[in-house]
């Protein structure tokens, strides 16, 4: 009997002690999901931080060259599709996940959320995300210099020209104070998941506002995300590039388009500033400021 009362409390005791929250990664543009300079490391780092943890780094197509273009070329709502699908057939995430996205793998991220969020992500980490878009053609570092140079290219164009606006994964968050309206108009993607459209999407606050945390980190000397503000949600004032307007005087946020005011109210979203430029942080700055608090 007393065999048996100690195996009972041996057994509860093993079955309270519950494996971490799985994570799931979005590298940034000109990165790949298995990276040996990046998204490698970090992924083994977060193993190590926290073990048994199940760890998923999204990859666009079926290699690594494909997911490679994919962070230039697409349509970004088909790839989200894709994406949406095969973390629902992922049973290792069924009951949820935290998220971390890096450069634009943070908006992409958060559309994942606001667009599907089955399995339902829990805290939400943007590493530099660009949630504002960008104003300007983002400086590129990839394994494959052509494709920076050939984004460069397309994008000069015109990001809001047909055959760009749906060819051009950067075309489609560039988002120009100088040409509000062409953008509104003319954008396929960061128009939609900001609300910012005459017709707003319920649902988009909705999934959003479930999160337990949204941390919006900004890379304090970033020379890549033009205008850096973007990280925070703040930018350009319309019809000029001479000056920012933060978060909280944006009508993202003051009209709560997508549930960001809401999330803020209930001190449920964190801004940190990282100094450095851009997706420069130490694995230390790491360990400390988002997986300790929002992973572990």
């Amino acid at each position: 009997m007393q065999l048996a009362v100690v195996l009972l409390v041996a057994l509860m005791a093993t079955a309270t002690v519950a494996a971490p929250t799985p994570v799931v990664l979005w590298h940034g543009m000109g990165d790949t999901a298995t990276s040996i300079f990046s998204m490698d490391p970090l992924i083994k780092l977060i193993e190590k931080q926290l073990p048994g943890v199940y760890v998923r780094s999204i990859r666009i197509g079926n290699s690594t060259a494909e997911d490679e273009l994919g962070g230039f070329f697409g349509d970004f709502n088909i790839q989200l599709e894709t994406v949406c699908a095969q973390l629902a057939a992922d049973s290792n995430l069924a009951r949820g996940f935290n998220a971390v996205g890096f450069s634009q793998g943070g908006q992409f991220l958060r559309a994942y959320v606001q667009r599907c969020n089955k399995p339902q992500v829990h805290n939400l980490i943007s590493m530099g995300g660009q949630h504002m878009g960008v104003a300007d053609i983002p400086h590129c570092t990839a394994t494959n210099s052509s494709l920076c140079e050939l984004m460069a290219k397309v994008l000069s164009v015109g990001a809001y020209a047909d055959g760009v606006r749906n060819y051009s994964i950067q075309a489609q968050y560039f988002r120009s104070p100088l040409d509000y309206n062409t953008y509104l108009q003319k954008n396929i993607f960061l128009a939609d998941i900001n609300n910012e459209n005459a017709v707003k999407n319920p649902q988009y606050k909705a999934n959003l506002i479930t999160l337990n945390k949204l941390v919006l980190v900004q890379f304090l000397e970033d020379t890549m995300v033009v205008p850096r503000v973007s990280e925070w949600f703040g930018a350009f004032a319309n019809g000029t590039e001479s000056y920012t307007i933060p978060m909280e005087q944006q009508p993202i946020y003051t009209q709560d388009w997508i549930g960001i005011k809401t999330l803020n109210d209930n001190k449920k979203l964190d801004q940190i500033g990282c100094p450095g430029d851009h997706l420069q942080f130490t694995e230390t700055w790491f360990v400390d400021n988002i997986i300790k608090p929002y992973l572990a």
